[in-house]
């Protein structure tokens, strides 16, 4: 049985860039409620104040990395290709 989701010569590198963007981020998330959840957790407990500066930082830091990771932001080489396929319908038509 093949371990490998993908043998090279089948793997659309354009894809994997996308999966790796994607993966990273979501590892970022997981991270950022983790430690945002122990730290405003370790604050209530010792009759601090929830550091709701640290949540809106981070947060929009992870917000940016959402927007890259899903698409949101123009991605060149995606514009580029939907650009061309563009000018190709438009070339078939005339």
């Amino acid at each position: 049985m093949n371990t490998t989701f993908t043998s090279a010569p089948e793997r659309n590198e354009f894809l994997m860039k996308i999966a790796r963007r994607r993966v990273k981020f979501q590892k970022h998330a997981i991270v950022y409620l983790i430690v945002c959840s122990v730290i405003s957790l370790l604050c209530l407990v010792s009759g601090g104040r929830v550091p709701v500066d640290l949540w809106w930082a981070w947060g929009i830091g992870l917000g940016f990395h959402g927007i890259g990771a899903y698409g949101l932001l123009l991605d060149e080489q995606k514009a580029t290709e939907e650009e061309y396929r563009k000018l190709i319908r438009q070339e078939r038509e005339n």
